[in-house]
């Protein structure tokens, strides 16, 4: 929601600008080359952490119960998995549905759909949201006529949108089903509880004040206009509803073994769905497993929870990104110019038909 970019001007007086001699370039500050290490140790520091945590949960893992879930998996599951999934994106095109909405933008439907969907496809599957699934939005959209500066607060409104969703869902997950996240961090349940409390009346304030406030509101260096609260309280209905679609997409494979309540279940997969985003690791690839292997295989098959959590990841990631790239791939022969122009044309003269 970041409509002054403060960040792109720090940015932009970053930038190295030429020396008299005209040839050489100014060097980065200290403070910044400081970030930039620090960013690199911190992403080296969790990838470690991921990978011993998963060699530890694996131990516990015999993989002939994981084959064996997964031959045993009723075809039924995977079909409503897959059902549940098409409506999870669908959903999630009602992120940027509302940030240009936010912007008093008119976009067609189906511009936005494939902006939104393939950028959620491949972001959640490479990590880094902003910047790959920013990438693909920017490709999209600038051919509509979007600018630079408006596709960069689509995604920021996007990211704010997930972020106050898997806020409010995982709090109200963990206020009625704490066992699981207290379980994981060695916490008590009554603190899980209290932590999910303060979340929640947090959201509540951050609502009334879209409300009353119509002034940008400053956090450090950054300041931002507060959407209204009724487009705020769309933004938590639309992300919630999402997550919730994702989590039964998961919680409809996993073995009935394992124990936990829904709403148990749905405070450690918005832990480990936020854990994952933060880690930067592609996908969350390892982070996101480990976390609900941890959080959810104490009283049930770890190899049954493993193999539903493969065939989520193949169902809810990996099939999702295959889609996305032919409908990208057949959107860059209609639309672009050059060598995608050229092969159109081949196309067109061999078959005698537009692709």
């Amino acid at each position: 929601m970041d409509s002054s970019f403060d960040t792109a001007r720090e940015a932009a007086r970053s930038e190295p600008t030429p020396t008299a001699g005209g040839s050489e370039t100014a060097r980065p500050s200290l403070s910044a080359r400081a970030r930039t290490w620090s960013g690199i140790a911190s992403f080296v520091i969790l990838v470690i952490l991921a990978v011993v945590a998963v060699r530890h949960v694996m131990h516990e893992v015999d993989v002939a119960d994981v084959w064996a879930y997964l031959d045993a998996l009723p075809l039924w599951k995977v079909l409503e998995a897959l059902a549940l999934t098409a409506a999870g994106y669908m959903v999630l095109t009602l992120y940027d549905v509302s940030a240009l909405r936010y912007l008093n933008l008119r976009v067609r439907y189906p511009t936005v759909a494939l902006a939104s969907f393939a950028g959620y496809a491949i972001s959640n599957n490479v990590g880094w949201a902003v910047i790959s699934g920013g990438s693909v939005r920017y490709r999209v959209y600038s051919a509509a006529g979007l600018s630079a500066g408006t596709i960069a607060k689509v995604v920021v409104f996007s990211t704010t949108t997930f972020t106050l969703g898997v806020s409010f869902t995982g709090s109200i997950g963990m206020l009625v089903g704490p066992h699981p996240v207290a379980s994981l961090l060695s916490l008590p349940e009554w603190l899980v509880q209290v932590l999910a409390g303060v979340t929640l009346a947090g959201l509540l304030a951050l609502c009334v004040l879209a409300e009353v406030t119509r002034k940008p509101v400053k956090v450090w260096r950054w300041s931002f206009q507060l959407p209204s609260s009724g487009l705020m309280l769309a933004q938590i209905a639309i992300a919630s509803l999402e997550i919730l679609i994702a989590g039964a997409a998961l919680w409809l494979l996993l073995p009935q073994t394992h124990g936990a309540s829904f709403m148990e279940f749905l405070g450690i997969y918005c832990a480990a769905l936020v854990v994952a985003m933060v880690s930067h690791i592609p996908g969350g690839l390892g982070v996101f497993e480990t976390i609900l292997l941890l959080g959810l295989s104490a009283q049930g098959s770890a190899g049954g929870v493993l193999g539903a959590l493969l065939a989520y990841r193949f169902i809810y990631y990996v099939l999702p990104l295959v889609v996305a790239g032919m409908l990208l791939a057949a959107w860059e022969l209609k639309t672009a110019s050059g060598p995608a122009a050229a092969l159109r044309a081949l196309f067109r003269r061999v078959f005698n038909r537009e692709p």
